[in-house]
């Protein structure tokens, strides 16, 4: 079944891999990112491997509700029928810093504007035969904590990693409560983990980590395997609210599974990036 795909972050690292095996399946994609020139650019170098492939490409500052707001519009009126949402784009932050909205970065962009970004797009989900929403977790959610008080006061986090590994478990537990609202649906929620993937990503983190992580680094290619299984594989269509590393269900912090937790931050997320 042809399907009409979303993928934040699309224009690079485990995203552009999405796309490019998306459009070789003859899936119509459409590129959510930041840098619409170089989303175009990514797009034309597309469609010299693949001269048939329909894609498409919306700016998308997931740090910025106006920007969320005005892509959410497009997306939606580009892909009629929007059946497959990969919420993918993520960045590390060097330090901890606020957005100008006064979140904390990471845990602004990756968790609250993914939230607000599904907020427009749920409804064309619950409408399609058959829709699918992958989210890019990490093993980094080991590291994390949910407090609502860091989401404006970043230094509670401590560390940059804490904050980043926050951000990846509120991303989980966003994948694994609304799979729980949408239980009876037509959709199906999971999230993965790519693995230590040869990006950009990486290139951010402290050193003594860079020295660690780079000698079993995977490639891109490699990294998106698990997530366009979950989109379009027949064999993931019966999985609902996992988290998966190399296709296999894997285990997660036990705050990720905790549904009082789960409530609490859906809560917050409706309060502070709600439409």
């Amino acid at each position: 079944m042809q399907q009409q795909i979303l993928v934040t972050g699309g224009n690079s690292g485990i995203g552009l891999e999405m796309v490019r095996a998306f459009i070789h399946q003859g899936h119509e994609v459409m590129i959510a990112a930041r840098d619409l020139g170089k989303s175009l650019g990514v797009i034309q170098s597309l469609k010299r491997e693949t001269p048939n492939a329909r894609l498409h490409a919306v700016a998308l500052d997931l740090a910025d509700f106006a920007s969320i707001d005005n892509a959410a519009r497009e997306i939606l009126n580009t892909l009629t029928q929007l059946d497959t949402v990969m919420l993918n784009a993520g960045s590390f932050t060097r330090g901890l810093r606020s957005q100008a909205n006064g979140l904390e970065s990471m845990m602004g962009s990756m968790h609250f504007g993914h939230f607000r970004l599904m907020e427009h797009l749920l409804p064309q989900l619950k409408v399609a035969t058959e829709a699918r929403v992958v989210m890019t977790a990490s093993v980094a959610h080991w590291t994390g904590r949910i407090d609502e008080t860091a989401f404006t006061d970043y230094s509670r986090y401590g560390s940059d990693i804490v904050a980043y590994g926050s951000a990846k478990l509120a991303n989980l537990i966003y994948a694994r409560e609304l799979a729980r609202r949408v239980e009876g649906s037509a959709i199906r929620v999971n999230a993965f983990h790519p693995g230590g993937v040869a990006t950009g990503i990486w290139r951010e983190m402290p050193g003594p980590i860079q020295r660690i992580v780079d000698k079993v680094l995977i490639t891109p290619a490699k990294g998106a395997d698990t997530a366009i299984w979950l989109a379009t594989s027949e064999a993931a269509k019966h999985h609902h609210g996992g988290y998966f590393t190399r296709r296999k269900a894997d285990f997660s912090k036990p705050s990720s599974r905790n549904k009082a937790l789960a409530a609490s931050l859906w809560a917050a997320s409706e309060r502070i990036a709600g439409l």
